[in-house]
């Protein structure tokens, strides 16, 4: 795909496409019985008394590693609220995001990496498009728990007057994570092309925003309220992006769609109940970040 690829496809290809470019999926090891989890049903997990669910690795604010090794963030939070609703054990495995989500849920959801890797049970942190779900008919797209959004992160005396604007990259340095939905948009404005700085991980544009190498950061607005968390010198404006025509998607989860689908229904009826009772709202809090409630 070209520069030159309309904007509207750019955008849906790059919300499907979640942060990190590993191309390699974990190696599960096999259970003592042998027997192959793919899709494993609601059933046997109860029997067994434990549900995996799989986490994107490096992910903050979602979910990552401490200094101590443990998986923290708020989708290892809402999989507690899983596992707590289903009355099983939960066995956290973190994953490597690969080139897109369809990819994640053919390796992670219903088939297995083609060198022998296993899937777990739920997957969170899944976008949910139509087209996605239409295309990947092998996984149920449910659960929707969050809604995410894409915003600018500034310097504040930078823009003393207002809040940054899409337009105003065309004379001031933005950095974006490379390869992400910010990155495709700014590329796509006219004269902001020259003024875009790229980094691998989203933490790295922040430390250049921090440096003064650059005036803002454009990216998902939970990640940027992580980093920028309790600094008053930087602020964040989530206003409209003209000519993004995906500036906010729900998120939610996925599992099998045939094996799995029952309990795909008890997961959604798990997490719709947390959302509407405000227990999802409350870690997000928790975590000092902004919520939306998911469309449905």
């Amino acid at each position: 795909m070209t520069l030159r690829t309309s904007l509207s496809a750019l955008v849906l290809m790059t919300v499907l496409t979640l942060a990190g470019s590993g191309l390699f999926a974990r190696e599960f090891p096999s259970d003592d019985s042998g027997r192959d989890r793919v899709g494993i049903d609601y059933d046997a997990i109860m029997e067994r008394g434990f549900i995996e669910i799989g986490v994107y690795e490096d992910f903050a604010p979602y979910s990552w590693r401490d200094e101590t090794g443990a998986l923290v963030g708020v989708d290892i939070d809402l999989a507690q609220i899983i596992a707590d609703g289903l009355g099983v054990d939960l066995r956290l495995i973190d994953l490597p995001a690969d080139e897109d989500v369809d990819a994640d849920l053919r390796n992670y959801v219903w088939r297995g990496h083609y060198m022998g890797r296993r899937v777990v049970n739920v997957l969170m942190r899944v976008p949910y498009n139509r087209e996605l779900d239409y295309r990947n008919e092998l996984a149920a797209l449910t659960g929707r728990y969050a809604q995410e959004r894409i915003a600018i992160a500034y310097r504040v005396e930078d823009f003393p007057d207002e809040p940054p604007f899409p337009g105003s990259f065309q004379s001031r340095p933005v950095g974006v994570e490379t390869y992400q939905l910010a990155d495709f948009y700014l590329t796509g404005l006219p004269g902001v092309l020259p003024n875009i700085t790229r980094r691998r991980h989203l933490a790295d544009a922040i430390d250049l925003m921090r440096a003064g190498e650059v005036t803002a950061v454009m990216g998902i607005r939970a990640r940027l309220e992580h980093y920028l968390r309790h600094d008053p010198d930087f602020a964040i404006e989530s206003g409209p992006l003209p000519g993004l025509a995906i500036g906010s998607w729900p998120v939610g989860i996925a599992t099998a769609f045939y094996t799995a689908r029952m309990l795909s229904y008890e997961v959604d009826d798990i997490l719709t109940a947390a959302v509407r009772d405000g227990r999802v709202a409350a870690i997000y809090e928790a975590h000092g970040l902004s919520w939306d409630e998911p469309q449905r």
